[in-house]
Formats: C-alpha cells, structure tokens, sequence
C-alpha cells in the first residue's frame, strides 16, 4: 500500500495497493528482499512517482509497544534511565532489537514514556528493499502510531478499530499514548468484539470513552460496538480532501506524512529508522541538493549565454543583408543603429562570461566551512544569500570551547569575515544550539556585477 499527499498535506495525489505474493512476508518478516525491491521499483514507475524520500510502516505484531513512567531526570540521563527500564520489557536482548521512546506527558513527579522496539533482522530487511529500490526511507513507524496521531486531540481514553482487507488493529489510546494494541487476523467481527472486550478490561484502569473507527468497516461493525459498549461510535477523520472511502483506506500511510520526519533522537517523536542510516541519508540528501544548485546555475549562466549568442548571431545576419541591399546606396543612420546593436550585445555577452567566471560554487563555502569545523561541533542548516554572500550556520556543540574553538578558525580563512555568534548560543555549559553568520568575501565582491540569486536554504 502506497499513498502521497499533496505539497500542502490536503489532498490524496496518488495511492495504489498491490496483491503481494503468497510467502513473500510470513510473520510479518520478509522472505525474499529481492523480489520486495522488485514490486516497489514497478509500482514506482507506475504510478510515475518522481518522490524517493519514504516512510516505512511496519506490521503492527512484528513490533513491540510499552508504556511506563520514569522519575525526573536531567534530559541527559533520561535516556540510560529509559533503556535500563525497557530491558524488562522488551522479548528479547536489547541489541538484538532497535528501540526509540517518545515523551508523551511530564508533571512533577517525572516523564511518561512509550517506547516502540522491533527486531534489528525484521527492520533491516524492509529498510533494505527499500534501499535497494533506490528509495531513503527518513522514517519508519507502526500502524497504532499513525492511528493515535490521527485521534490525539480526543482527551479521554479511547478504543481505535481500524480494518482492512487481511486484518484488523485494535488500540486503546489517551492522547498521544499507545496504552495497548492487538491485531484480529480476518474480518471476523465476532472475533473483534471480542478482542475488544477483553482489552478494555484488561487496561480498566483508562475510562474509554470514545470509540473511533476506520479503514475498509464491515458496515455492521460500528452498530455492534456502540451496542456493546453503549457509547457513541464515530468515524476516523484525517482532514485529507478526496473520496471518503479512498481516503479511510489509506489512513495509515497517510497520517504519517502529517508529520514532518524527526530524528530518532528526538525525544519528541517515534522512529525506528536505524541510527547509522540518518547521518549517511542526510548526507545524500545533501549532496543531490548541492548538485541541484549548482545545475540551476550552470542553467542560467549557460542558457543567457546562447541567447546572447543567438542575438548577435541573427543582428550580424541582419546588418550583412542590409549593406548587401544598400551597396549602391548607403544609408548612415541605420548602419549607426546597427553598429549600436552589436556593441550593446558584445557588453552583455562580456557581463556574461563575467559572471560565468567569478561565480562560486556553494560546494566552496561548504568545504572551507566543514575544513576547520571541530568534531565536536556539528552542523545541521546552512542559509545561503548568494546575492549577498551573506552566510548563516545553525548546529550544536557539545561544549563551549569547541564553539569558540570553531570560530577562531573560521577568522583564519580570509575569505570569511564579519563572523557573528548571539551570545544566546553560550548560555549552556553543553549540547549547545548555536548560529553562526559572517560574510563570504568572494561572493561580496561580484555582487555589483553579477545578476542577484536567490536565497537557497540547505538543510544536513
């Protein structure tokens, strides 16, 4: 199942489902990688989708969901206090699984966490069809996450049934918490009923108050859970434009491009994705934008260029059929006018080649910046006025001696001046979020003489 939103997040741009071969997952593992690599590069070019970044949904029973509290702690030791907690929970050894937590609520007595864990061998074989289809996934999440984050508004407690064509998923939710979630194989609506009744009971301690529904519902089933319950059954509502019945189809994959992908380390946010693949996708990513830019110039330089050229080539032709048809009898003005044309043209392709020459690839700045950059300082936007060669860094540092450290040596090129820090980003001891801007001389220079570029945002 694929879906796409539109660039504002309204609307279904395109979705497709597709039939997998029998034994191609079996326990919500994947048997044969290859031939998964294979359908998602053919339903790629199908529906003609330009987009690689992705994310990635796991089966609900191949993951593991825990809920739990922990006492108040330093953010930097939240995490070794989360880890040593899970371990009782988790089916098996830590390093055999990947594991990310969420901050769901904190009071004064601590934090609530959940956490989501998989095995590392289940995730690294859709990640790698997905690689290997040469798409990055940024993001990898469960069934019962993109079903709570379509229903966190709902204050009290609530029971979320969500069906399919092959199985239903069953979640009891407050708020941003995943409290429980089960899996009903089949549309058995007996079955579901019945692992419905048993989940509220078991997590009595949550009022369920609400029951929300989606997905392909057996029309019979909302009226058999209001009738069970005594409560009020109400539609899943994405806030997505398009066919209702399309749209609850795909309320899964669609609710996960609602939210902007974070990091795994974002305490804030649940991602599977594996640590060691976010650095190597940023840098990729990276490296396309960087060429993108520097083939948008090539484009402009090269494409006035032959205007130009074409200009002058066809006034030359001009002005040449003008004095063969005025040999016998010259005409000054508009040979004056002519030789005007073509000095103005010379000057406009001299300005041309001008700025064809002097420009500055922003790979420069890049590689006079990352040079002298610290290990210890890392950096994650970069603003870029090519206009007016005004440049702006925003990172982290793990402490203040490699921040400073980091600009002293940025003094040390030439061709970088007016460096500024707001005296904000020192106010922490560690783990600091700094902004650098200065003034890159070479781009400064031209700027009277070549043709304004626009502002380019380049995010590591």
């Amino acid at each position: 199942m694929v879906a796409e939103l539109s660039s504002n997040k309204r609307k279904l741009r395109a979705f497709a489902s597709i039939e997998l071969p029998k034994g191609l997952i079996e326990n919500y593992r994947v048997s044969d990688v290859s031939k998964l690599t294979q359908l998602l590069q053919e339903l790629w070019i199908r529906l003609r989708l330009r987009e690689k970044t992705v994310g990635i949904i796991l089966p609900e029973f191949s993951t593991f969901t825990k809920f739990f509290k922990i006492p108040k702690l330093s953010l930097s030791e939240l995490n070794e206090a989360v880890v040593w907690q899970a371990q009782e929970y988790l089916p098996s050894a830590l390093k055999d699984m990947e594991m990310d937590w969420k901050i769901v609520n904190k009071d004064l007595s601590g934090y609530e966490v959940l956490i989501v864990a998989v095995e590392k061998q289940i995730l690294s074989d859709f990640v790698e069809a997905a690689e290997n289809a040469g798409l990055f996934p940024l993001s990898v999440e469960t069934p019962s996450i993109c079903l709570v984050r379509l229903t966190k508004d709902i204050q009290e407690g609530a029971l979320i049934v969500y069906q399919n064509l092959t199985e239903t998923v069953l979640v009891i939710s407050q708020k941003e918490k995943i409290i429980g979630s089960s899996v009903v194989r089949g549309n058995d609506g007996k079955e579901i009923i019945r692992t419905a009744v048993r989940m509220v009971a078991h997590y009595k301690n949550i009022k369920t108050e609400n029951i929300l529904v989606g997905g392909l519902m057996d029309s019979s089933l909302p009226q058999k859970l209001s009738e069970q319950f005594k409560l009020k059954v109400t539609p899943i509502k994405p806030g997505i434009m398009g066919d209702e019945k399309i749209i609850q189809e795909y309320a899964i994959p669609l609710s996960q491009q609602l939210q902007e992908p974070a990091e795994p380390s974002d305490p804030a946010s649940l991602n599977l994705l594996p640590g060691g693949l976010v650095e190597r996708y940023k840098h990729e990513n990276l490296r396309l934008q960087v060429w993108g830019l520097t083939l948008t110039v090539t484009l402009f330089v090269w494409t006035s260029f032959l205007i130009t050229l074409g200009a002058y080539l066809w006034m030359m032709q001009q002005l040449n059929e003008m004095k063969i048809q005025n040999q016998s009898s010259p005409i000054a003005l508009e040979r004056q006018k002519a030789t005007a044309d073509v000095k103005d043209i010379n000057s406009i392709s001299e300005k041309v080649l001008s700025v064809k020459k002097i420009s500055v690839l922003p790979q420069k700045i890049f590689n006079d910046v990352y040079k002298v950059k610290p290990s210890k300082v890392k950096i994650v936007s970069w603003g870029l006025d090519l206009d007016k060669g005004e440049i702006s860094i925003s990172g982290e540092a793990q402490d203040r001696e490699s921040l400073i450290e980091f600009k002293q040596k940025l003094e040390g090129n030439s061709d970088i001046t007016a460096i500024s820090i707001p005296i904000s980003s020192f106010e922490k001891d560690t783990n600091l979020d700094f902004q650098v801007r200065f003034s890159y001389v070479p781009i400064a220079v031209t700027n009277k003489e070549a043709k304004p570029k626009p502002t380019q945002e380049v995010v590591k």
